[in-house]
């Protein structure tokens, strides 16, 4: 069937001797791609999304600063980023940078730092030519302020999307795309279902972020790329295509974003 994940965090704890096995059998499965998280504040994570990127030629990964550790940024975790994202070994494997952005929700770190360090962050995704994997909470507004300020001109997707209908219209608007996690499977995500309605199918991702935010019937257990069928196959309800309809498109819109690296 195709299937996609957009977005997980296959470098985390929670996968720890397990990860080559839920790989494996997501690919014997039926997926096509999956994209895994790095973390340059955690070397481990470095080093483990390094593994993890030879376990198999279809998956890719990401990696930035994200927002919830914007006061810990430091010429280091900076110099360590940029080793990995430029790294000869996979560079065809690295798909953008991210997940950079705002968090007003939680406010880990300052705004003022927040801001500063996804500055940074869309700095390195032009000077790589890569495109840009947004995490934003209660910040789109600002978030896609800065992404006005700063000119920046290559593809962008706004990852687990939960804001307004009203700021998707707008990251649309602007061409950007939408990716959609489990949470659309939630009772009370009647709002989220509502926006997977505006979305084109050309500007739709599909993710888990797992190990998080596992999908209905199994929410508050341990989430795995495994999955994201169960939110690909909402989202095609909701939306009211085939399943496979909605795989072909998530497959076509990674492919396009593949060509912009």
């Amino acid at each position: 069937m195709n299937f996609v994940d957009f977005h997980c965090h296959l470098d985390m704890e929670d996968f720890a001797g397990k990860r080559e096995e839920i790989i494996k059998e997501c690919f014997a499965s039926g997926f096509s791609k999956l994209v895994t998280v790095a973390d340059p504040y955690e070397k481990d994570s470095l080093r483990i999304t390094t593994e993890i990127l030879g376990y198999h030629k279809n998956i890719f990964c990401t990696a930035a600063a994200h927002p919830h550790n914007a006061d810990k940024y430091s010429p280091q975790v900076e110099k360590d980023l940029l080793q990995f994202l430029k790294n000869k070994d996979f560079e065809e494997k690295v798909l953008a940078v991210g997940e950079a952005g705002l968090d007003y929700h939680y406010n880990f770190s300052t705004p003022e730092n927040q801001q500063r360090v996804f500055k940074r962050q869309i700095a390195i995704a032009k000077e790589l030519r890569l495109p840009l994997i947004i995490h934003s909470r209660q910040a789109e507004k600002e978030t896609l302020n800065i992404l006005e300020k700063t000119k920046f001109s290559r593809p962008v997707v706004f990852h687990c999307y939960t804001g307004t209908i009203e700021d998707a219209r707008e990251i649309l608007k602007r061409g950007y795309y939408i990716s959609i996690s489990g949470i659309v499977t939630f009772k009370k995500s009647e709002f989220l279902r509502e926006i997977v309605e505006i979305i084109p199918l050309s500007k739709i991702f599909t993710e888990t972020d797992s190990p998080y935010l596992s999908p209905q019937p199994f929410r508050g257990r341990l989430n795995t790329p495994l999955r994201v069928k169960l939110v690909a196959e909402k989202i095609a309800e909701v939306k009211g295509v085939p399943l496979e309809k909605l795989n072909k498109a998530v497959n076509s819109n990674f492919r396009k974003l593949l060509k912009n690296t």
